[in-house]
């Protein structure tokens, strides 16, 4: 089962926060609705409705063979 995009995005929502994330959702979709999108281009949204540098981020998610750690939301070490 192919699982790492639906982690990416739950990660990606975790380290922007819910605002950015779903702004970021909003905005991809209204300026791609008709047309073609490469990631570079969910790259540039995300990183605008931000504010953040997230390559280092995306990197890690999307351009590396082995998969982060996986965040777990509302869990303390």
């Amino acid at each position: 089962m192919y699982f790492r995009g639906a982690l990416t995005l739950h990660a990606l929502r975790l380290e922007i926060g819910d605002e950015a994330f779903f702004e970021t959702l909003r905005t991809y979709t209204a300026t791609y609705h008709d047309g073609n999108a490469a990631i570079d281009d969910f790259i540039a949204v995300a990183e605008e409705s931000s504010g953040q540098d997230l390559d280092a981020f995306f990197n890690a998610w999307l351009f590396t063979e082995d998969l982060p750690p996986i965040p777990a939301m509302g869990l303390e070490e």
